[in-house]
């Protein structure tokens, strides 16, 4: 309804403003149901501007170079949030404390922003995807429905859940595990998530094209799904056997961060599953992205006292290898790719039979 570039700018601002809060009241104040109320609030930024630029990129992008593109995204994505923010932080923290790394967080994110929206000049995400006569609650309706209408988009948010879900939900027991019971410091846990997720930018890179060329299924079931159940298992009992062995660590953190980017191409496949509804389809997806990291640490949260983190890590190995099972449900819609489908600007939130 908006256009992407409106939705980002949306994100940006109630990011600013709820970090100025959170820095300039609610942390001074030591006030602790505030400081919940003012950083979840923020948190409503954060999705606005990252999932927005997705679609925009989803939207302007060719099908048959979608994967590639999508890649090029998750890319950018994982090379700020985990990676270059863990090593700012591995590296300030020390020097002048959390609380002023928190203000140059702000100046970061800042830069961020203003680079996305002076730069780039990109036409479709300057303008409403959804038709002029599509409604507003018509169109917010229809990214919940679709799941409902096309089972296979519901699938695919349900892929997006736990795809991701393990990677949110380990960045909340691994820390202890690896200072506490290994024996890393702080410093060295961060330079080893460091390690993860630098691993983890390249491969969104080689994955995307990859799933261009071998299918995004396959390239989902066996680099992403298969390779994230294995890896899960190596990053706990490495460091076990291991001990604080950073170099060891370090391979199995790799490990993992690269399957993590198996998982790229189902930014492309989703929209193919409605390619008249690509708007809601990546609503969908978007939602499952979100979902995951609350249902990571949810799981880590209900499991970790009954079985503690080696069975946790069990848990989210069989949760990726039921994303196996569930992926060769994703076929594409064959009109996806037939040179006579419908332009970004027709799949924005009608329902079915309306484009």
């Amino acid at each position: 309804m908006w256009g992407p570039r409106r939705v980002m700018i949306a994100g940006f601002a109630i990011w600013l403003v709820f970090q100025l809060l959170m820095l300039t009241v609610a942390l001074p104040a030591m006030n602790y149901p505030l400081l919940m109320l003012i950083y979840g609030l923020r948190g409503f930024g954060y999705p606005l501007f990252a999932y927005g630029f997705l679609v925009w990129v989803t939207a302007a992008t060719p099908p048959q170079r979608l994967g590639t593109a999508v890649g090029w995204y998750w890319f950018a994505f994982t090379g700020g949030l985990p990676t270059l923010g863990s090593l700012v932080a591995s590296a300030t923290i020390p020097m002048v404390g959390s609380y002023r790394t928190l203000w140059l967080a702000l100046g970061l994110v800042v830069l961020g922003g203003l680079l996305t929206l002076l730069l780039v000049r990109e036409p479709t995400g300057r303008i409403g995807l959804a038709p002029g006569r599509g409604r507003p609650l018509t169109t917010l309706a229809g990214s919940v429905s679709i799941m409902r209408r096309r089972p296979r988009v519901a699938i695919g948010a349900a892929v997006r859940v736990f795809s991701t879900g393990s990677q949110f939900g380990f960045l909340v027991c691994l820390p202890f595990f690896f200072t506490e019971t290994v024996g890393f410091s702080t410093s060295a846990w961060l330079r080893l998530l460091s390690v993860m997720f630098a691993a983890n930018i390249f491969a969104n890179l080689f994955f995307g094209a990859v799933g261009d060329r071998l299918g995004w299924q396959r390239t989902m079931t066996w680099f992403g799904a298969v390779a994230c159940a294995l890896t899960c298992l190596t990053l706990y009992y490495v460091p076990v056997v291991a001990g604080p062995h950073f170099a060891a660590a370090a391979v199995a953190a790799a490990l993992y961060g690269i399957a993590l980017a198996g998982y790229v191409p189902i930014s492309a496949l989703v929209p193919a599953l409605a390619p008249r509804h690509k708007g809601q389809a990546m609503s969908a997806l978007n939602l499952g992205a979100g979902a995951s990291t609350f249902a990571g640490p949810a799981i880590v949260a209900l499991a970790l006292g009954p079985v503690g983190v080696e069975g946790i890590v069990w848990i989210f190995a069989v949760l990726h290898l039921a994303t196996a099972v569930a992926i060769r449900f994703l076929e594409p819609d064959p009109e996806f790719l037939t040179p006579d489908a419908p332009p970004a600007v027709e799949d924005a939130g009608l329902p079915a039979g309306q484009h």
